[in-house]
């Protein structure tokens, strides 16, 4: 008996996966898929007689979309987004991250930094600003290559600063070091998201018997993620939300949306 289902129980979107369509390498996956939505649109254009009365109407453009939530922030998602690609550091090609610390002033009138920052030699920190007690910024210090009122001196092997003297309390400090642990997503305003190829992996149960489980895949051969208007929450209880724009390929005879497709094993 050939198998051939018609009502099934939808149990969840597993995952959503993304791929390059030229080279079908994967480039993004997301696991934590919360309201899952597809939907089809298409332009309608009404024939009519005389008073007005619809004769027929043709259905053109149509085009989809795939909207989902994922439930944690993702960097690759994110990378797609922005029409970027998420960059990874290593030792040999390490990220410059920007740093800000609040130092206590010793009794040499100098401040350690955690990291060894870089920049401009001799001037890897431009300036420092000294915090009151009542946490309210107080003087500001330049660096200088020496001593003097206003100044301050860095040595940038030692991470250290080194204030005039009577400077005491602490010191706020904001400059830049190397990870070779870090990653980067940029966002620029010439850049939109590529195409790409979504395989978005389902689980269906039997109605009847619900121990018979069926893989089910959705694939859309020509997605591309609508950057006209993207979100990304900042607050820890914040989901991450995608929204794709199907189309079919354009110079293809295939005018394929997407296709549903569901296994027995």
């Amino acid at each position: 008996m050939n198998f051939n289902p018609n009502e099934l129980i939808l149990e969840k979107i597993r995952a959503v996966e993304e791929y390059d369509p030229a080279t079908n390498e994967l480039t993004g996956r997301y696991t934590q898929i919360e309201e899952p939505s597809l939907k089809t649109s298409a332009d309608a254009t009404e024939v009519t007689d005389s008073m007005g009365a619809t004769i027929q109407t043709f259905y053109n453009a149509q085009k989809g979309t795939f909207d989902f939530t994922n439930s944690l922030f993702s960097l690759d998602l994110a990378a797609s987004q922005y029409g970027s690609d998420k960059v990874v550091a290593t030792d040999d090609k390490k990220i410059i991250m920007p740093v800000s610390e609040v130092i206590t002033i010793g009794a040499d009138h100098t401040a350690v930094l955690k990291y060894v920052p870089v920049g401009t030699a001799g001037a890897e920190v431009k300036y420092v600003k000294v915090i009151n007690e009542n946490n309210t910024f107080g003087e500001t210090y330049e660096v200088s290559a020496t001593a003097g009122e206003g100044k301050f001196t860095i040595d940038a092997a030692t991470k250290t600063i080194t204030l005039p003297e009577g400077v005491t309390g602490r010191v706020f400090v904001n400059y830049e070091k190397e990870s070779s642990a870090a990653v980067q997503v940029v966002k620029k305003t010439d850049s939109v998201p590529e195409v790409k190829t979504l395989l978005i992996h389902a689980i269906f149960h039997d109605p009847c018997n619900q121990n018979l489980v069926y893989a089910g895949v959705i694939r859309c051969p020509r997605a591309q993620i609508d950057p006209s208007s993207t979100e990304l929450s900042l607050k820890a209880d914040g989901k991450h939300a995608a929204s794709y724009v199907l189309n079919k390929e354009y110079c293809s005879d295939d005018s394929r949306l997407f296709d549903i497709l569901i296994s027995e094993d």
